[in-house]
This record gives structure tokens, sequence and C-alpha cells, in this order.
């Protein structure tokens, strides 16, 4: 009699071990994640800053001289865009040339993604913008360039960033010049990656 109720009592405090043996880290994750901001990981992998909601940007005319009807409008593609006050200068230039490598280091995607240089006042020389990669260069002069600029948040139009202008027309996300250009790219390549569109 006693060592029929050893056994069972043996027996009863088993499952009970070899449940918490699996459930046991399970609610330990649950409670840290739940229980506490310390544990709890970042809210997003993304380099660049979204922009929400997004800005819807107005159409523009095909760029000059374009063999099909889309090149150069902010549909269709994605687009970087860079929008500067000075002459282009040291700021801009870099800007520029993050653009153009990152556009280039996408490989075989490079072609998904286009470049647009919008200009705050009179145009700077042609020879600022020498570029085998045909940037597309607006000034305030035109119209279509005024329409865009009205159309974009004052605060996002200083030159401290290249902007990122979706297939469908939508400025979703600003990345800062002062932030890691890799993470740009790395960002560009998972977009493209998961994007249907563009």
């Amino acid at each position: 009699m006693t060592e029929s109720s050893s056994a069972s009592r043996t027996w009863s405090w088993q499952p009970t071990a070899l449940l918490m043996l699996f459930l046991g880290p399970l609610l330990l994750a649950l409670a840290l994640y739940y229980g506490s901001d310390r544990w709890r990981p970042a809210g997003g992998t993304n380099h660049g800053i979204l922009i929400a909601p997004p800005v819807v940007l107005p159409q523009l005319p095909p760029a000059v001289g374009a063999a099909d009807q889309d090149s150069g409008d902010l549909r269709g593609r994605w687009t970087l865009v860079y929008v500067d006050t000075g002459n282009c200068e040291t700021r801009c230039n870099e800007a520029l040339y993050r653009g153009r490598q990152t556009r280039e280091a996408l490989g075989r995607n490079m072609e998904r993604v286009e470049r647009l240089y919008v200009h705050r006042g009179p145009a700077p020389p042609a020879e600022t913008f020498v570029d085998p990669d045909g940037l597309r260069v607006m000034t305030s002069d035109e119209e279509e360039a005024r329409a865009l600029l009205a159309a974009l948040p004052a605060e996002l139009i200083t030159g401290n960033d290249l902007l990122l202008v979706d297939p469908l027309g939508n400025l979703m996300m600003r990345f800062p010049l002062d932030g890691d250009p890799k993470g740009m790219l790395t960002d560009l390549k998972k977009l493209l990656k998961l994007s249907r569109i563009g």
C-alpha cells in the first residue's frame, strides 16, 4: 500500500515537470516581452525614416528626349529626390554622389530606381550635372518643379535628406545625409525585393 501510494505521488509530478520544461521558456519570454520595455526589440529594422502618412506628389511630364512616356515621371519607378537651395556645393555633391553610388550598387535592379535633383532658385552651371547615369535636373523656374516643391513638407526641402518616392508617386521615406549610406542601400534592396511594382 505504501509502495503504490509512493509510486503514484512520484508519477504525478513528472507530467508537470515535463510541461514546465517545454512551456517554461515560452512563458518567461512572454513575460519579459510584455512585462518590460527593456527587453522588447526595436519596432523597425529600416535605416531611413518613414514618412507617415505618405505625401502624394504631383505627376511630372516625361524627361525631354525620353524614349518612353514614363521616363522621368515619379510614377512607375522608385525615385531618389534631392532638393537643394544653394549652388550645389559640398552637401549637394555628397547627396548626388551618394544617390548615384547607391543606385549603381543595386546591380540588375538599378533600372528600377531613378534620380531627380530639384533646385530652388536659378539653375547652377550645366557642368555641375554631367552625369552618365541620367540624373534628371529641375529648377523652380519650371512649373512642374514649383508644383512638386509646393507638395513637399517644408522640413524636407532643407537639403539635409535624400527623399524616396515609391512607384505610385508617394513620398514615403527620407534618408538623412548624416546617416549611414549602407543603411540606405539595405533599405532599397529590401523594398525592391518586396515590391511588385516599379
